[in-house]
């Protein structure tokens, strides 16, 4: 007697979905996706020459920098795949000229080098385009159409400090925290505003925000041309510590005083030169608050008794 095959009543299984490994997560406007000459570059950082990646849309002649944010054990669901880097791109715009800088500092310093020539190295000749001249940071030598440029130091200078100031103006007109503590300004209300805060105060925090595309003798240049005050930089800084002090932790203590109303008092051992009298000291608050907190807590030793 032949006996029916099994294989029909068996339910097949779904597919193993791979992990999503050779792909990112990326944060852009839609405007660059629909950019059919959207594309992908990388390029060294101005700054320490480290590989970066960067947009770059031909449309509207704009770079983008890809800005990693990485924290560890994330990952992603992507439908019904799980991709085990939950790191997330950002693209943020960059100003070309910043990318040339390094080169033309390095290679223009001492003669006047034809822009073609200066970006004809892979990658950076995709940004050419974008770059239409560099008469804010060096000289034109030479026929105007050849395009060839010498580095000047001073016009840099001058075209970073303009570029500081505008940066400046932007964190005043969208109201960021750039006094000490801006880190935690955003979570935690404060009475320092804004509209009171030195204009030092935005060029410092501008002035950070551009030496991160800069070398660091560059850097240093800059920064003497700003002659910062510390000075001025510490009194706000003491005085924004100085209201989280008063307004935070005096507040909680002040509670805990109001709601304990009984007065709480341990007993000293006497000291040799006291003639054996006892004295009493009163609790400061954070002691109160401790002994508050553990009233009614069994001791170690207390579990380990015979029942």
């Amino acid at each position: 007697m032949s006996t029916r095959s099994n294989s029909k009543n068996k339910i097949p299984s779904p597919p193993v979905q791979k992990r999503v490994e050779n792909s990112w997560i990326l944060l852009v406007k839609d405007s660059l996706l629909e950019n059919n000459n959207f594309n992908i570059v990388t390029l060294p950082h101005p700054a320490g020459g480290k590989p970066v990646k960067y947009c770059l849309d031909d449309i509207n002649k704009k770079i983008y920098e890809i800005i990693s944010y990485d924290e560890p054990y994330r990952s992603w669901f992507i439908g019904e795949t799980v991709k085990s880097d939950g790191s997330i791109q950002m693209c943020t715009p960059i100003h070309p000229i910043f990318l040339v800088l390094p080169k033309l500092k390095e290679q223009c310093s001492s003669r006047a080098v034809p822009l073609e020539d200066l970006l004809s190295e892979k990658g950076y000749d995709k940004i050419l385009d974008f770059v239409p001249n560099l008469d804010s940071i060096a000289d034109l030598k030479g026929s105007p159409e050849l395009k060839a440029y010498k580095y000047n130091e001073e016009k840099t200078m001058s075209w970073l400090q303009d570029r500081v100031r505008k940066v400046s103006k932007v964190l005043r007109q969208k109201n960021i925290h750039v006094t000490p503590g801006a880190t935690s300004a955003t979570f935690v209300t404060s009475s320092l505003s804004n509209d009171n805060v030195d204009e030092e105060f935005f060029l410092k925090y501008a002035f950070e925000l551009i030496s991160g595309y800069l070398q660091e003798d560059m850097v240093q240049t800059l920064e003497k041309l700003f002659n910062f005050k510390p000075d001025l930089i510490e009194t706000i800084g003491n005085k924004r510590k100085s209201e989280v002090d008063s307004n935070g932790i005096n507040k909680k203590m002040k509670r805990e005083d109001s709601d304990d109303k009984s007065e709480i008092k341990m007993e000293v051992t006497p000291d040799k030169n006291t003639n054996g009298i006892k004295k009493e000291k009163s609790l400061t608050a954070k002691e109160k608050a401790m002994q508050k907190a553990a009233s009614g807590t069994k001791t170690i030793s207390s579990f380990f008794k015979k029942k």
